[in-house]
C-alpha cells in the first residue's frame, strides 16, 4: 500500500509577476498554487514575456510546487447569448489558453458562465460552441479546459453535475476537457 498525503494549496497572487505566486506558496507551505494567468477583472493585459517565463520556469524548479494551475479572467462568459460579449469571451479564453501553453500549465480552470435569461439550454449549446471554437483556433495544446462547478446563482450553469457532463459531451474535442475526480466520484453516488 502506498502512503499519499493530501496536497495542500492555494490561490496566490501573481503581483510583481507570474513567479511570484509560487514564493507566496512556499512562504504558506503549498504543495500545489493555483493562479490567475492576468488581471482576472479586466479583458487587456500585458503579454507574458520570455523574461516572464523564464523567471517561472526558474522558481518552480527552486521551490519545488508542482502542479501549478491556472484560472481564468472573472469576465468570461461562455453562455452568454450576447454575440459581442460570447466572441470577447472566447478570444479572452484563447489568450488565458496561450499563456498557461506557454507557463507549460497543465490545466485552466473557467466559470462556464450565465446564459442571462436565454436558458439552460441556450447557454449550454452556447458554452460548447465557444469550447468548441477555442480548441480549433489551438490545435496541438496540451493545457485543458477544467470546468469549475458553481452555486448555482442567478442564471449561472455549471451547479449540476448533469450540466458539467453535457458541456464536456457537448465539445467534440474532449482530450482538452476535463473536471475533477472529487466531482465523478460524486457524480457516481
Amino acid at each position: 500500500m502506498t502512503d499519499t498525503k493530501p496536497l495542500l494549496g492555494a490561490h496566490e497572487s501573481i503581483a510583481g509577476g507570474v513567479h511570484q505566486a509560487l514564493l507566496l506558496g512556499r512562504e504558506v507551505g503549498c504543495d500545489v498554487v493555483q493562479i490567475f494567468v492576468k488581471t482576472p477583472s479586466r479583458w487587456a493585459s500585458k503579454s507574458l514575456t520570455a523574461d516572464d517565463i523564464a523567471a517561472f520556469q526558474a522558481t518552480k524548479a527552486e521551490v519545488g510546487i508542482w502542479p501549478v494551475f491556472g484560472h481564468s479572467l472573472y469576465l468570461i462568459n461562455l453562455a452568454s447569448p450576447d454575440d459581442e460579449l460570447w466572441r470577447k469571451s472566447i478570444d479572452a479564453l484563447a489568450d488565458d489558453l496561450e499563456r498557461c501553453e506557454r507557463l507549460e500549465l497543465p490545466g485552466l480552470v473557467i466559470h462556464p458562465g450565465s446564459h442571462k435569461g436565454a436558458g439552460e439550454a441556450v447557454g449550454l449549446a452556447r458554452i460548447c460552441q465557444g469550447l468548441e471554437s477555442v480548441h480549433r483556433r489551438l490545435p496541438g495544446y496540451r493545457v485543458q479546459v477544467w470546468l469549475e462547478t458553481t452555486a448555482g446563482q442567478g442564471d449561472h450553469l455549471g451547479y449540476t453535475f448533469g450540466q458539467l457532463r453535457a458541456m464536456i459531451d457537448g465539445v467534440r474535442r474532449q482530450v482538452h476537457m476535463r473536471w475533477d475526480e472529487e466531482t465523478r466520484a460524486q457524480e457516481s453516488h
